[in-house]
């Protein structure tokens, strides 16, 4: 199958004109000028733009049925308590989360969105639905171990590892979910878990100012909505430092390791970022929603930090689109290159999730995940993608056109 446009951006390499991706069983087997690429009938998206799959490289989809019902405003740990609340007030059935996420799914695919990395809270029920999909991406299991709570360690980073739904597609990966919710102790154990089984990581750090104050000490915001949601006890143990030099000292930094939003970190963390190779999941959105001070990605490129893009949950997020976000920090920072944004859209997502050799670009050999968006007028690729509101009009997973009705 031949797919043809007026651009095509494989994103590790140059805008093509008049291009177009040969696909052969599920994969790319060339990229290049429609003219070099003659492999039978072409399906030809005329004034369209091919890109990469987009890879969501933070997101919870089990969370998807809270959409509207917790907006984001006030304080983190506020809408945090509200968020905890709303789950406590009616916990979600099986049938609830497999719902929403099936829900998520498809509506990630309609958005372009072929490969994520997915927080879950109840992996039992979760993966079997995104091991179903067509989507690829990572499904990393949250462990939280704090307060009259530690003793559920064991279990819950049992139940994050399991790998009964793993496939080629769906990988397995844990989260232990912050340094307020998760002891020294606990945060030690579930790095030598991973280590030993190689898994990736996903950790949410410094989404708050406040959170440096409670890894140091144990107070602050943090220890309050501890107390408030019921699981404070005298014998929490604080990490005594910085939030970064706590998962350090964990062996949790590496290139394995995925910082969720980083909304908070100096220069000189950057720099260890980037000398450890741990990736940032930055969700453009959701930061803006809770008036956070100016995120640093940039100074995180600059320095050689590999920065993707999420879209947390539809909780904090209007959508989950990764395309959304882009468009959005398109016009917040119009000084950011085109391109750049792009790769942080897809290339660096993947390689954030550790998939950077099967997905994230058009590059020969890799899982046929692609977009196309239209492009209105007379105009370059950049137009369509970031500068314009439209939908994409077609996604390819695995080399299959998405259904119209996903």
């Amino acid at each position: 199958m031949l797919l043809r446009a007026r651009f095509v951006v494989p994103v590790d390499g140059p805008v093509i004109e008049d291009g177009a991706v040969d696909i052969h069983e599920g994969a790319i087997r060339a990229v290049g000028p429609a003219r070099d690429l003659r492999v039978g009938e072409a399906v030809d998206f005329g004034d369209g733009v091919i890109v990469p799959g987009f890879v969501n490289a933070h997101t919870h989809l089990e969370l998807t049925h809270l959409a509207g019902r917790v907006p984001p405003h006030g304080h983190l740990t506020d809408w945090l308590l509200r968020l905890v609340t709303a789950l406590l007030a009616e916990p979600p059935t099986r049938e609830q989360i497999e719902s929403a996420v099936t829900t998520g799914t498809a509506a990630s695919i309609r958005a372009g969105v072929t490969c994520l990395g997915d927080i879950t809270r109840n992996p039992a029920w979760t993966r079997p639905v995104l091991a179903r999909s067509s989507l690829s991406g990572v499904s990393f299991g949250e462990v939280a171990a704090v307060g009259n709570r530690r003793h559920l360690l064991d279990a819950r980073l049992a139940a994050a590892i399991d790998a009964d739904d793993a496939n080629e597609r769906l990988h397995i990966g844990v989260s232990p979910h912050s340094l307020y919710t998760v002891e020294p102790a606990a945060l030690r154990a579930c790095a030598e878990r991973a280590e030993q089984l190689r898994l990736p990581v996903c950790v949410h750090l410094a989404e708050a100012a406040e959170e440096e104050r409670f890894a140091r000490t144990g107070t602050g915001p943090f220890a309050e909505y501890l107390q408030r949601i019921g699981v404070w006890d005298d014998a929490i143990a604080c990490h005594g430092l910085r939030p970064l030099e706590a998962l350090r000292g964990a062996g949790l930094l590496g290139p394995r390791t995925i910082l969720a939003h980083a909304n908070y970190l100096d220069d000189t963390e950057i720099e260890s970022l980037a000398a450890s190779r741990t990736s940032v999941a930055f969700c453009p959105r959701t930061h803006h929603a809770f008036c956070h001070a100016p995120h640093p990605f940039r100074r995180m490129l600059r320095a050689g930090v590999n920065v993707g893009i999420g879209t947390d949950s539809l909780a904090s997020n209007p959508s989950l689109s990764v395309l959304d976000e882009l468009r959005f920090l398109r016009q917040a920072h119009p000084d950011v290159l085109p391109d750049t944004l792009l790769a942080m859209g897809t290339l660096y997502g993947a390689r954030a999730l550790g998939l950077d050799r099967q997905c994230g670009s058009l590059t020969t050999g890799k899982r046929a995940d692609l977009v196309v968006i239209p492009l209105p007028g007379p105009s370059s690729p950049w137009y369509g993608i970031l500068d314009s509101d439209h939908a994409p009009m077609t996604v390819y997973l695995g080399g299959f056109r998405a259904a119209a009705d996903v």
